[in-house]
C-alpha cells in the first residue's frame, strides 16, 4: 500500500477545511460597507432661505449653516486669485511663494468639500467674491514690491482670523453632519494659512482685532448653586463615577471589546487551529507507520 497517497489526501483535506473556516470567519467578521441610508441628491435651491430650518438626511440645515457654506465658497473665490497674484508678482520671495502655494492648494481642497456639500444639501453656492473681497484684490493689483507683501499678508491674515473664529463657532453648534465635516476641514486649512502668512514676517499684529473675553455666566439661585457645588464635590472625588464610555455600534472597537480579540470569529479561529493540529498529528502518525513497515520488510 502506498502511504504517500493518504498523506497527501490528509494534507489536502486539512488545507481545504482550514481555508473554509478562515474564509467564513473573515466574511462574518467584516462590517457591511453598504450605507444603511441611500444618499440622495435634493434639487438645487431646496436648502431653505432666511431663518428657515430645513430637514435633510444629514441633519437640520439652518441660516448659520447656509451662511457658512457661502463664506467658505467665497473665501476660495478671492484667496486663490490672491495666491496666484503673489506667485506672479513676487517670484524672488520664498516665504511669499510658500504662502501662495498653501493658499492655492488649501482652497482647492476646501472648494471640493464645499461644492460636494452644496450638491448634497441642495444649496446653491455663490459664484463670485464679495465686493469687499474684490476691493482687496484690487489693492494687490495696484501694489508692487514690499508694498504688495504688506497688503497681501495683512489682508489675508485678518480675513483668516475672522473665518477661523466663525468656523469654530459653527463647528461647536451645528446639527448638520456635512457642515461639521466642512467646518472641521476649514479650521485645519485656515490655521495652516494663518501660520504661513505669519511666517512671511509681514503681518502687523497690532492692526488685528483684539479678542474679547467671554460674557460671564448668569448668576444662579442658591438652590441651584448648592446642587452644583454638591455635584462638583462628587465629581472631584471620582470624576469617572457613573460614566460609561461608549463607542459607535458596529465599529471594530465595539467588536473587540464585546467579542474578544478576533471579534465574532473566536470560535472559527480556534476551530481552524484545531484542524491544522489534527492534520499535523495524522501526518506524523502515518510517517512513523511507514518507517516501521520499511524496517519490518528489511528483516
Amino acid at each position: 500500500m502506498d502511504l504517500a497517497k493518504p498523506t497527501r489526501l490528509m494534507v489536502a483535506l486539512a488545507g481545504c477545511a482550514l481555508a473554509v473556516l478562515l474564509n467564513t470567519g473573515s466574511a462574518t467578521g467584516q462590517p457591511s460597507t453598504t450605507p444603511s441610508t441611500p444618499i440622495s441628491t435634493p434639487p438645487p435651491g431646496s436648502s431653505g432661505t432666511g431663518d428657515e430650518v430645513v430637514q435633510t438626511q444629514w441633519g437640520p440645515l439652518g441660516p448659520a449653516d447656509r451662511d457658512f457654506l457661502n463664506r467658505v465658497k467665497q473665501a476660495g473665490l478671492w484667496e486663490k486669485p490672491a495666491g496666484e497674484k503673489g506667485k506672479a508678482k513676487r517670484p524672488d520671495q520664498p516665504k511669499i511663494q510658500e504662502a501662495c502655494k498653501h493658499l492655492i492648494e488649501g482652497h482647492t481642497l476646501l472648494d471640493n468639500v464645499v461644492n460636494r456639500a452644496g450638491v448634497l444639501l441642495g444649496h446653491t453656492l455663490p459664484t463670485e467674491a464679495s465686493d469687499e473681497q474684490k476691493g482687496w484684490l484690487a489693492e494687490m493689483d495696484a501694489a508692487n514690491g514690499d508694498e504688495f507683501d504688506a497688503v497681501f499678508a495683512n489682508r489675508l491674515r485678518a480675513a483668516h482670523g475672522k473665518v477661523y473664529a466663525y468656523a469654530a463657532q459653527i463647528r461647536a453648534g451645528t446639527k448638520n453632519e456635512l457642515v461639521r465635516i466642512l467646518s472641521t476641514q476649514a479650521m485645519i486649512t485656515v490655521f495652516d494659512h494663518m501660520k504661513v502668512l505669519e511666517d512671511t514676517g509681514r503681518v502687523d499684529f497690532a492692526g488685528l482685532e483684539s479678542p474679547a473675553p467671554l460674557a460671564p455666566p448668569p448668576p444662579a439661585d442658591n438652590s441651584t448653586a448648592a446642587q452644583g457645588d454638591q455635584e462638583q464635590g462628587d465629581q472631584s472625588t471620582n470624576p469617572t463615577d457613573g460614566v460609561i464610555p461608549t463607542v459607535p455600534e458596529g465599529t471594530r472597537f465595539t467588536r473587540t471589546a464585546e467579542q474578544g480579540v478576533f471579534g465574532e470569529n473566536n470560535g472559527v479561529f480556534f476551530g481552524a487551529i484545531a484542524v491544522l493540529a489534527l492534520a499535523l498529528v495524522g501526518m506524523r502518525f502515518i510517517s512513523r507507520s511507514k518507517k516501521s513497515r520499511r524496517k519490518s520488510r528489511s528483516f
